[in-house]
């Protein structure tokens, strides 16, 4: 009788543990989702946002190169400036893709990253109650 109420009393701690650890890394699995989606949308209105600004450049450059060759004596001269504008938004342009590609390469590699540690700790959900089930029969002799 008093070996069963000891190995009672092992086991109420480590199921506690158990429970806690769940609950911990249940919370963890939580939280890494809500990061990746709170970076997704960052990303996805950031981008966004860029990608708007460069169009609205370019339209106003349009614009100013429509006006520019109206007037007389000036087609000469817009498609000197012209040229001067359309180069850095070209860079822009190229910066802003490369940006993009290498923001959402980490994006997904963080998304897998998570879904490795979900694994890892669905893994670990499933193997602490054998542990615990095992512990109770691991006794130690008292030193005499």
């Amino acid at each position: 009788m008093a070996d069963k109420e000891r190995k009672e009393g092992t086991a109420r701690p480590i199921e506690a543990l158990s429970e806690a650890n769940q609950a911990l890394a249940e919370s963890l699995a939580a939280t890494q989702q809500r990061n990746l989606k709170y970076a997704q949308s960052v990303f996805e209105s950031t981008i966004a946002l860029l990608k708007s600004h460069v169009e609205e450049t370019r339209s106003l450059l349009e614009q100013w190169e429509q006006q520019a060759q109206k007037q007389p004596g000036v087609p000469r001269a817009a498609e000197t400036y012209s040229s001067l504008f359309r180069a850095p938004l070209g860079a822009y342009q190229q910066v802003l893709e490369v940006m993009e590609t290498a923001s959402r390469q980490s994006l997904e590699s963080f998304q897998k990253a998570s879904e490795s540690f979900q694994q890892v700790m669905q893994q670990g959900r499933e193997q602490w109650p054998e542990a615990g089930r095992q512990a109770p029969r691991t006794t130690v002799k008292p030193e005499k």
